[in-house]
């Protein structure tokens, strides 16, 4: 194995691994009622909306977007929006009863494509390898299952944290709240880098 691939290794297991979006969203739907089970239609949202941003940036047009200080900032607002509505949607309202419907299938797929993390560190993963004498496909084939067997190893490892969070606590509304804000911080950090 090439030290370019070990190296895309050890950088799809940070990128995949650190706190980010999807990973604070599978701790928040793991933490609240709704099963860890369940809460994998929304990784396999997550999943494929990764693909998406995979194909994209496969076929030459993800430089483009991230080259584009409007599309790429647009992203970066749309992003956080849709992070925040997501995690404000897991705490209870006020019948006191969780509103999980945003933990589906079709909410993870907006995830990383709205994410302008996920865009750039593909496209750092594509450099990373680009002295391999690969045609395209081949490294877009290969950054893609490094990085979706680290999203369903990290992606899952999140979700079931929060859900011994929830278990421990014993669906403590503080927990939810924590976790919301966290998320919440993480959000604005990312804005204001």
């Amino acid at each position: 194995m090439s030290i370019s691939i070990i190296s895309l290794i050890i950088f799809a297991i940070f990128m995949t691994g650190s706190p980010g979006p999807a990973n604070l969203l599978m701790m928040m739907a793991g933490s609240s009622s709704l099963s860890f089970y369940r809460s994998v239609k929304f990784l396999f949202g997550l999943l494929i909306g990764k693909l998406f941003v995979h194909i994209i940036i496969g076929v030459g047009l993800g430089v483009f977007i991230v080259e584009n200080k409007i599309i790429f900032e647009f992203l970066k607002y749309i992003s956080s929006i849709y992070i925040i509505y997501l995690a404000f949607s897991s705490l209870k309202n006020i019948s006191g009863t969780p509103n999980l419907s945003k933990f589906r299938f079709k909410n993870g797929l907006l995830v990383h494509p709205l994410s302008p993390k996920s865009w750039s560190m593909i496209l750092l993963a594509q450099s990373q390898i680009s002295d391999l004498a690969l045609s395209q496909f081949e490294r877009s084939l290969i950054i893609w299952i490094i990085f979706t067997l680290g999203q369903i190893i990290f992606h899952s490892s999140w979700g079931i944290f929060g859900k011994i969070l929830g278990k421990v606590f014993n669906d403590n509304i503080w927990v939810k709240r924590a976790i919301f804000g966290v998320t919440v911080l993480f959000v604005i950090w990312f804005l204001l880098t």
